[in-house]
């Protein structure tokens, strides 16, 4: 992150300005952030995406080859209590009695 934002105060002070636009137009998919982080690790990128996409285009990454760093979602779930309780505050039927609570999937994003 520190040579994220580096690299964004770089960009703005300097004529490369221009550069980072053309790195935009190739990368329109991706958010600002990995933009300029695509354009730091390899600014002479032409395609981005990942191992497996390489792959369904009958693709295979070059023996040795290493990969670039983006910050992309990772979602995941987990188990969680909720707290699940009628107008007068008494537990609804279902839930843990002494509690109130039930059990619950949350849907969270990391990255």
């Amino acid at each position: 992150m520190q040579s994220l934002e580096s690299g964004v105060e770089e960009l703005f002070t300097s004529n490369r300005y221009q550069e980072f636009l053309k790195t935009m137009a190739k990368f329109h998919n991706y958010s600002f952030n990995n933009t300029m982080l695509i354009a730091m690790q390899r600014p002479d990128a032409t395609l981005v995406t990942s191992y497996k996409n390489w792959q369904s285009m009958g693709r295979q990454v070059m023996k040795g080859e290493k990969g670039i760093t983006i910050i992309a979602p990772a979602p995941y779930k987990k188990m969680k209590e909720k707290k699940v309780l009628d107008e007068n505050q008494r537990p609804i039927m279902g839930t843990n009695p002494d509690t109130g609570t039930r059990i619950t999937d949350c849907s969270c994003t990391g990255f």
